[in-house]
This record gives C-alpha cells, structure tokens and sequence, in this order.
C-alpha cells in the first residue's frame, strides 16, 4: 500500500484533521474525537502537539509546555497535545523540566489549524552548591562560570546569603541535537535594534536558585563566562566575537556585550544569566519556491527548513495558500532545504545561496503525499470501570499484518491514525501486567471514499480504579513534573502504569482494583517510594500529600 504516514513513533495527535481541510475528506468530530468539530475551540486558537526529545533521541517525560496560560505535558514518551493554543504567526512555546535545561521554540498557530513542533532538551550539564558570600566557579563540558562574592539578589532585589544551586549546561553548535535545543530562531537584535542573522559559536544555560526561588546577579555585578570553541570552527573564530542573550518574553536573542577569544576559548563577562551566546551577525538572502504534494497540488501551512552546511544556523518558514514561500538563509553559503506536511517530510537538498539581499527561486518541493486520499481512523481506550486509559500503546497494522504507525492514547483515552480510503486495517492495543504482554485487537475497514472511521469505544482488562495524590517538598510546597509510576505486583493482578503530577503536584493513576503495588514517585534524582493496595472497582483512594525527600 502506499504510505502516507513514517512508521516511527508519531504522536497521537500531531496533525489532527489537518488533512481533512485540505481534501475532501469531511469529519463532524474535533480533534480529540468529540462531537461539534472544529480544530482547538475557540476561532483564535489551534492546536499545538509535538514531541520532546533528549540524548539519543529518547522522549523526555514531565515537560511542561507553555503558550502564555495554556500549559500542557509531555507523556512518557516526550509527546503533547495543547487543544486551545493562542492562534498567531509567531507564538512561542516554552519548555521547561526539572532535570533538562530550558529552551523555546517559535511557531505559526493557525486560527482552526492544527501546529506540530518539536525540541530537543539536554540533561542539566552540572549541578552545584555555591556559597553566595565566597563565590565561585562552576565548569561544566570545558565551559566555566565565574561568581563573584556577594553577588547574588533574590527577585525582590534583596542580597542573598546562604547556598544556591547553579544549574549549568554548555551546548556545542556543532552537536548532533544543537538545532532542536537552540531556544528561538538564528537572529537577533543588535545594540543599534537592528535585526540580523547570527551563526552560533556555542551558549550557555545558566539557572541560579535557592529552595525553588530564582536568583540573579546583584545589580553592577559581573560574572566571566568562558565557552570553549569546537576543533571544526576554530579556523574561522574571529578573534573578537558579539555576545547576545537570550530574551523569553520577546523570543529574540539581544546583543549585549562581547567575548574575546584567549586560546581555544571565549571569555566574556555578563551582569545578568539566562542562555548566553556567542554569535557573529551573517548577511542574508533569501530563497523563495513552491511545495506541492505527489499531485501537484499546491499545500498550504507546509514548513519549510533550512539548516547551515558549512555554517551553523537554521531558519522556518511556512507556506502561503498557494504553497509559495520565502526563508532566510546566510548568503553565499551552501544550505541544507526541505518541506515536511505534518508527519512527511521531502527529500533534503542542498543550495548553494545567493549573495546579501537577493533572492533567488528554487522551484519546486514535493512532499511525498497524497491529500486527496486520506481517511481518519479514531477510537478510544477505556478500562474495566470504563474510565479512559491514557498513554495506552495503540499500533495500526496493514492486512498483512505488518506495523504500519503507533502511538500513544491522549489524556481523555483517544487516538487517530490516517490511512488510505477502502483498505483494510487492524488495531492492536497492548499493554504490560508484571511484564508479561497483554493486547487486544479491532479491525477496521476505511471508507471507499475519504472520510472518519470511528472504532468506538476498545474495552481493556485494565485498571478500574483510581489511586491519586499530591507530591510537596518538606515546606509544604507542591512539585510540578514529578514522574509517578505504579509498578506492578500480587501476581498477574499488576501493570505498569505512570503520569506526572500537574502544576498544583496533583497525580491521578488508574490501576486494577484490590492489587497491592509500588507506587515510585521521582524528582531531581530522588525517589520516594510506596506500597499501596487500590481500591474496589470504580473507587478512589486519596494518599493526600507525599513528601519528596
């Protein structure tokens, strides 16, 4: 058969009933499978998902993702689904974890319109306790931050004395997830508010706190940073190189101040922390085309990427209503072009880039995908007490049986694949109970012509009961993104189950109901563990507040 959907981990919902409005393909369901359609609500939002991803591409769970008030989740394998995002042409996304340095990425929310979005995060590169009154150095991957004594003020401006926590994390431009952790976009605001384009040298995130309160440096006071420069760009580091941090509210980096270079090393000095980097202003061009699916039929809210060849910078773009675009590049310079349409993507090409100020056409980009003929598969996953089940693996397999996609239930149990119009599928539901692999399967059989296809309701031996709680600290205060697992046991009545706890510390689990299990609560490299026996079918047991050590 011919695919329209990459048979790798897709999340849920990354292209919800996107496809729907560009064919003739007509559903009376929103994105989440409820009655009334429309895509996020409201006529000013759309719906935002994605996936976060870490160190050999895994998926970071617990990430809270922020669109001004809306915040959702990432689940265990680093995928969300915001339902009602703000809808407009450069809305930022902001993602932060208690283990993973922050970063934030710039998206076009189309009003009704579905946005896929994607980062990357690093572990922390270090974690240290300093002395506020003596000062110190915190190094980190041949990077190093120089604290002065006395230097640090709490948010109210107060002078801090005790012990902070300095989270720090260097990123190497010319590291494989470089690109997915860069917060922004490659340009900036020069000290004249001019903007340019920037090629990065390498930055730095520095986080400063003390019992959850943020910490900054003293007004006057004035921190050495020193990053070190990679092996591969050292020929062409000048000797004198703009700094620029990084502005969350304005998702721009803002030039201010200047490193030096003293060996393989920039050394600089900074009055303030967030992500700092060290960036040369490029000059631009600008490479203009049309994307197009299999047919040649124009696509629209396509994304259009580049990636530096022999430059280390990135730009978007997305396509008009007639699939036209235009995207800034460095100029005279090679880079690396690609189209995707939600979950396809064109073959990459590389362009050789014209010189400052002008444009030039690259004509076509076919994505290899065919709108007319895509039909929507939607169901959901429900336990014993008829609660929905999410995070529940859910695979669609072709009438071979072979795997075609898989992914993840949402938080209300649902799911939706997209398959070709009259073909034959099946659905496997699976799930583990004290590692022995349970499942069970639905065919479906799609429309003759494009359309939805709902399975209903799947009935799984599974859960029935609800164990929930509050996750705090020894003050009292609750704990976001706390990872809460219940790890299965008493026999063949266990499974493993998990979810994080939400911005208040709150966690809901359903397990079976009378089975005794250990329920793992982690935060910052800590656990805490308990044993726990659920309630009858169709009850809830309160644990009230757990006390993270």
């Amino acid at each position: 058969m011919k695919r329209i959907a990459n048979a790798r981990n897709i999340p849920v919902l990354l292209a919800i009933a996107a496809a729907l409005l560009l064919s003739s393909c007509q559903s009376s369901t929103d994105p989440n499978g409820n009655p009334g359609g429309g895509l996020g609500g409201a006529a000013s939002s759309g719906v935002v998902s994605g996936k976060v991803v870490s160190t050999g591409n895994f998926g970071v769970a617990g990430v809270e993702v922020r669109i001004g008030t809306s915040v959702a989740y990432t689940n265990s394998k680093g995928e969300f689904y915001m339902a009602q995002a703000p809808a407009g042409k450069r809305v930022l996304v902001t993602f932060r974890s208690s283990s993973h340095a922050m970063t934030q990425k710039i998206v076009v929310v189309g009003s009704g319109r579905a946005t896929y979005v994607e980062a990357s995060m690093l572990p922390y590169g270090t974690q240290q306790n300093l002395n506020a009154a003596a000062g110190g150095t915190v190094s980190v991957a041949g990077a190093s931050v120089v604290f002065p004594a006395n230097a640090l003020v709490d948010s109210k401006g107060n002078a801090f004395v005790g012990t902070a926590l300095v989270k720090a994390t260097y990123f190497d431009p010319t590291g494989a997830q470089f690109y997915g952790c860069f917060p922004g976009e490659f340009a900036g605001v020069r000290t004249d508010a001019s903007e340019t384009g920037i090629e990065s040298f390498g930055f730095i995130n520095v986080e400063i706190s003390a019992n959850a309160q943020k910490l900054q440096l003293a007004s006057g006071k004035q921190s050495q940073i020193t990053m070190p420069i990679p092996a591969s760009l050292r020929a062409k580091a000048p000797q004198t190189i703009p700094l620029w941090y990084y502005d969350e509210t304005q998702g721009k980096w803002i030039e201010e101040g200047s490193a030096t270079k003293v060996g393989n090393n920039y050394v600089g000095s900074v009055g303030h922390f967030s992500n700092w980097n060290c960036d040369m202003p490029n000059q631009t061009s600008f490479l203009e085309g049309k994307v197009v699916d299999k047919n040649g039929v124009p696509l629209s809210f396509a994304n259009v990427q580049t990636t530096g060849v022999d430059y280390t910078g990135s730009s978007r773009a997305q396509t008009d209503d007639l699939g036209h675009f235009k995207i800034a590049v460095k100029s005279s310079a090679t880079a690396k072009v690609w189209a995707s349409f939600y979950i396809v993507s064109s073959t990459p090409q590389n362009i050789t880039t014209p010189a400052t100020g002008l444009v030039q056409d690259i004509g076509t980009i076919v994505v290899p995908v065919d709108t007319a003929q895509f039909c929507s598969i939607i169901g959901r996953v429900i336990d014993n007490a008829n609660l929905p089940v999410s995070y529940m693996s859910v695979v669609l397999k072709d009438g071979t049986g072979k795997q075609i996609d898989y992914l993840s239930t949402n938080k209300d149990g649902k799911f939706r694949f997209f398959g070709e119009a009259g073909t034959n599928y099946t659905l496997e539901v699976s799930w583990y109970g004290d590692s022995v692999k349970n499942s069970k399967t639905v065919s479906v059989t799609t429309p003759v012509n494009p359309g939805t296809v709902d399975v209903g309701d799947i009935k799984v031996d599974l859960g029935g009961s609800l164990v929930i709680g509050r996750a705090v600290d020894s003050t009292g205060t609750p704990l976001a993104n706390v990872m809460v697992y219940a790890y299965g046991s008493s026999g063949s009545g266990g499974q493993n189950r998990e979810a994080p706890t939400d911005a208040t510390g709150r966690f809901t689990i359903s397990v079976k109901p009378n089975i005794t299990f250990q329920l793992s609560l982690y935060y910052l490299q800590k656990q805490k563990v308990l044993t726990v026996t659920s309630p009858n079918l169709g009850e809830t047991k309160d644990l009230g507040d757990i006390v993270i050590p």
